[in-house]
């Protein structure tokens, strides 16, 4: 595809992150098409606001619209189906996480997107916000590794939810810590860890492995209030606490005295209210409402389709991800 050419989008899924999809298109430049959904109603609220034909169906749409990529926004057990209809159409797919309930289902869709030189990405976009960003340049700039990584997420994805729905919910959640995990510590692949797994009531899930020589805690609660989205990294060099919902980092200084230990809380709360305030200009000077880090991989996405290069997350890495939500899964329907 010519560089300059215009990309032509599908969003099959006219909920919420249909919305936020056809957001982050509009404002790389995409143009939409069509919007495809079994409730033709919400299809055309979407079309209302970014334009496209509405449709109920999907191969209705691969029919009688024109697109190039397919936003597919759909729930996790129809994304084989749908995910396999658009690359068998020769159309490339940015694909909600997680991508298919096993992992077998994902390296095939992987090789069906290869075999055809198409691009298949998951939405990981934690690992694509500025702050995640910030942290990896740091990480860089320091020497030694963590002593400590822990994830904190409490989430209302869970209300007004029956409880043998809550553990599927987790699920949905947890590719997002283990690719952030992949984007900053690439060396070592997540599958080659052992992990211990917790599940002591419907919607709560904690995870604990060493990845490389640190140890990772993961804690996502689907009942724990106030919500909260948050990665600590524990370090000789000061400790790093990423802001995982509004996308920005907050450095601490490693330095110790009995002044610093009084005024902590402070340093800490003003550094904090600094990187959030610099984040919420950038985020509105750039009109990115919510979900940051989305826009970013979606641009990223749309850069490799046009210049025919590999997509900006690895085949290794969606593998691995894939690995472990399976095998968490696994322990949770015991």
């Amino acid at each position: 595809m010519h560089e300059r050419e215009q990309l032509t989008v599908a969003i099959v899924g006219a909920g919420l992150m249909g919305n936020w999809h056809a957001h982050a298109a509009r404002k790389n430049g995409a143009t939409i098409t069509a919007i495809i959904d079994p409730d033709l109603d919400a299809a055309k609220v979407l079309v209302a606001r970014y334009g496209g034909r509405a449709f109920a169906d999907f191969d209705q749409a691969l029919e009688q619209a024109r697109f190039d990529i397919v936003h597919l926004c759909t729930p996790l057990d129809t994304h084989v189906l749908l995910a396999k209809k658009a690359l068998t159409a020769s159309k490339h797919l940015i694909i909600e996480k997680p991508v298919a309930p096993a992992r077998n289902e994902v390296s095939e869709l992987l090789d069906l997107a290869a075999g055809q030189d198409l691009l298949l990405c998951p939405v990981h976009q934690f690992a694509f916000q500025r702050g995640v960003a910030s942290v990896k340049n740091e990480l860089a700039r320091r020497t030694g590794g963590p002593l400590a990584v822990t994830f904190d997420f409490a989430s209302a994805g869970g209300v007004g939810r029956q409880a043998h729905e809550l553990n599927r919910i987790l699920i949905e959640i947890l590719p997002h810590p283990l690719s952030i995990m992949s984007e900053i510590w690439p060396e070592t692949p997540l599958e080659k860890e052992s992990w211990c797994v917790d599940n002591p009531r419907p919607g709560e899930l904690f995870a604990y492995c060493h990845h490389q020589a640190f140890p990772v805690s993961i804690k996502l609660s689907l009942n724990a209030r106030p919500t909260q989205c948050k990665m600590t990294i524990y370090h000789e060099q000061g400790a790093i606490h990423a802001n995982l919902f509004h996308g920005f980092a907050a450095f601490e200084s490693p330095a110790v005295s009995r002044f610093r230990k009084i005024i902590s809380p402070f340093s800490l709360s003003l550094k904090t209210l600094l990187a959030a305030t610099d984040n919420l200009l950038r985020r509105s000077v750039n009109r990115e409402p919510a979900y940051p880090g989305l826009r970013s991989l979606i641009a990223q996405c749309y850069q490799s389709i046009k210049r025919s290069t590999d997509g900006p997350i690895t085949r290794d890495s969606i593998i691995a991800v894939a690995t472990i939500t399976e095998l968490v899964e696994r322990k949770l329907s015991r």
